[in-house]
């Protein structure tokens, strides 16, 4: 694959953002209110580590994927639980996903239509994508990047106006520990995804230069995430913030603006979707490579359709179930879950570490 050294930061920013500036926003705001810029920093930051982790395991073997090398770190069933953990983890994301694409249009543009039609509708796009394989994906981030930009940049101008700066200092008043501690751990597990980059080889070459921008790309998320929550306490408040489903949209239906500008939504709506589609289509090619290693290959032409029904079927089961669902979307057991396999880099980081140093010591003496 031809890639610039910017391309995967693009990929990163959009896969990122394509979940966290639409959901986790309001989350923070029900949750921790206004210390939830403590959470955001916290949750960030530990993130990040995770995220070094990643990069190291992944430069072990540069040149090979880390499905392949895996086996020589922690042995060969426990490499493959950790691949069907992987592999689960990725088509229940996807259809969450899906079921979130669901919600949003069944409320606001296709009511009456039937959840089933429109998760086939979905579950066909991101079969197709994810098929294309990861080069694909990354240039079709690329196409999206820069409009993704200057629609975030416009949404922020609208929320400035209305924004009550005299409420500022309840950013500081406010402290809850336990809480702030809590949240920075589900924020963790919204910033913490980098074990799927793993998957970028041997498209792309692992090594230490990648850090930096996946890094850099890592900010510029907890940034957007940052200023709109913020932004979205300034102009409704805490307590219609936390009712806001879609405060990016929300703010834009509200605008004074009648002109071009204040009637955006359908942009931001495609672009959601779009970025949408990149997330789950890059979570099933995963779960896909996991797949074809776990199978040795078997029926290979046949994993991507199988597992984007498996998280349609999931996504339906949700949308007969939405009690079910809303419990498991806010339950802090899942979070944890969640993020048991967000750090599986580091468990094969360190076993390695102490593997090869084991092994250096023993060539010394």
């Amino acid at each position: 694959m031809r890639t610039s050294k910017w391309q995967l930061f693009r990929f990163t920013l959009i896969y990122f953002s394509s979940q966290t500036t639409i959901f986790l926003i309001p989350t923070i705001i029900t949750s921790s209110s206004y210390q939830g810029w403590i959470s955001l920093f916290v949750g960030c930051g530990l993130s990040l580590i995770v995220l070094w982790f990643t990069i190291h395991l992944g430069k072990l073997k540069s040149d090979q994927a880390w499905v392949s090398f895996g086996k020589d770190i922690v042995g060969k069933w426990v490499h493959k639980f950790m691949l069907v953990l992987l592999l689960s983890w990725c088509v229940y994301y996807a259809s969450f996903d899906i079921e979130n694409f669901v919600l949003f249009f069944a409320s606001n543009y296709l009511r009456g239509t039937p959840p089933l039609f429109i998760q086939c509708v979905i579950g066909l796009v991101i079969m197709y994508t994810a098929s294309l394989g990861f080069s694909t994906i990354v240039y079709m981030s690329d196409g999206i990047f820069l409009i993704f930009i200057i629609a975030i940049t416009f949404t922020f101008y609208l929320f400035i106006p209305g924004a009550d700066f005299n409420m500022l200092p309840a950013f500081l008043h406010y402290h809850d520990p336990g809480l702030a501690i809590k949240d920075s751990i589900m924020v963790m597990t919204w910033f913490a995804e980098w074990v799927v980059f793993l998957f970028v080889a041997p498209d792309l070459k692992i090594e230490i230069k990648m850090l930096k921008r996946l890094m850099l790309a890592g900010i510029c998320v907890f940034l957007t995430i940052l200023i709109g929550w913020m932004l979205t306490l300034l102009n409704f408040g805490p307590r219609l913030g936390q009712e806001l489903q879609y405060p990016f949209l929300e703010m834009i239906r509200s605008s004074s603006f009648d002109d071009l500008l204040g009637n955006s939504d359908p942009l931001l709506i495609g672009l959601w979707s779009s970025s949408m589609f990149i997330h789950s289509s890059f979570l099933i090619y995963v779960a896909f490579r996991c797949a074809s290693y776990l199978t040795k290959g078997r029926g290979k032409k046949y994993l991507i359709p199988g597992l984007t029904v498996i998280s349609i079927a999931i996504a339906y089961y949700y949308s007969r179930n939405l009690a079910t669902y809303f419990k498991q979307y806010n339950s802090f057991t899942v979070v944890i879950l969640w993020l048991i396999i967000e750090c599986i880099p580091v468990y094969y980081t360190i076993i390695a570490f102490l593997r090869f140093r084991k092994k250096e010591n023993k060539t010394t003496r």
